[in-house]
């Protein structure tokens, strides 16, 4: 294990959600000095053994004299930036908030960085989600960034502009575009892992809301992160410095056998999912990202596989699935 991080003052904004947390969890193990920066505090920390053990400046990331202080009063070297509204249903319901989270939101942080730099390294989390429809798969980062809805609209402005301000400003920075993340501590029950683990755990059959067709690539929160945090690391060399890295397994997987995946490592024989074909919006989706950049460049790749990931997924939530997420609901 790398010994970068010990000792390093680190602040992450959006520290308080599912992966921020997953973040500072990996950070505090490699004996960094993580400061959290976000509006509230909640359940995914608790998840972590965290809740109220890292400090949190609260603030909102439209908030430039906040965001810049909070970087200079702990001497920040490495930011990562992962606050905004991730997701796509919450993007549609509430376009201009969203927009404004995820476009302003982010120039906001990466002005603040300028000011309160020099820093080693500012890491953004674009998304997957920008790629929209390919001609070609797997989608290489060279590819153009077509989804227009208003999440993905949003993470693409983000993402150019992480690497404008690289480039504009010679700045350290890096934009990211993993896949789905799942894993121990997400309180989202919409998520098709988690949702899919609860209704095993309650003795149901998960239930896909789609019709099984769209296909999609899923990564354990841990792998996620420690792809973060080689990024953050090396975020100043050459070949790193002002690019965009797709963060993904080898191969995608469609959802239907997705959740028989996750029924077969849970032991539940018998038991099929329930295709409910509720919600067609993305029938016969396809996303094949490309993770060789990412390979190449900086030798990483997954540790865990889909069916590793996945058990231990449904351990944590067996040991403490419905308690916690009743602790969500009143968080």
């Amino acid at each position: 294990m790398s010994e970068f991080w010990k000792g390093r003052r680190v602040l992450i904004t959006g520290a308080s959600g599912f992966l921020g947390a997953w973040l500072a969890r990996l950070l505090l193990e490699r004996g960094a000095e993580v400061r959290g920066f976000d509006l509230a505090t909640g359940v995914c920390l608790a998840a972590h053994g965290l809740d109220g053990r890292l400090p949190i400046a609260h603030g909102s990331v439209l908030d430039l004299a906040a965001l810049e202080r909070a970087l200079r009063d702990q001497g920040t070297e490495v930011c990562f930036h992962l606050a905004g509204q991730s997701m796509i249903e919450g993007a549609a319901a509430g376009a201009v908030a969203a927009l404004d989270v995820n476009i302003r939101g982010t120039w906001t942080v990466l002005e603040a960085c300028r000011r309160a730099g020099p820093l080693r390294g500012v890491v953004c989390a674009s998304s997957n989600h920008a790629y929209g429809p390919q001609r070609t798969a797997p989608f290489a980062e060279e590819a153009s960034m077509n989804q227009l809805d208003v999440y993905g609209a949003s993470k693409a402005c983000a993402d150019i502009l992480a690497r404008c301000f690289a480039t504009s400003f010679d700045m350290p920075v890096v934009a990211v575009r993993n896949v789905n993340s799942f894993g121990p501590g997400d309180p989202h029950t919409s998520h098709i892992v988690t949702g899919s683990v609860l209704a095993l755990l309650r003795g149901e059959a998960p239930v896909i809301r789609s019709d099984g067709s769209p296909m999609k690539a899923y990564l354990h929160a841990r792998d996620t992160m420690t792809a973060y945090l080689l990024l953050g690391e090396h975020a100043g060399e050459p070949g790193v410095r002002g690019e965009a890295f797709n963060v993904t397994p080898a191969a995608p997987v469609r959802v239907r056998d997705l959740v028989r995946t996750l029924i077969a490592v849970a032991g539940k024989a018998g038991v099929e999912p329930v295709v409910a074909a509720t919600d067609l919006s993305q029938k016969d989706f396809f996303e094949h990202l490309s993770g060789e950049k990412l390979e190449r460049v900086l030798g990483w790749t997954p540790t865990l596989s889909l069916e590793a990931g996945l058990a231990d997924t449904y351990r944590w939530y067996a040991e403490h699935g419905t308690a916690w997420i009743g602790r969500g609901r009143h968080a």
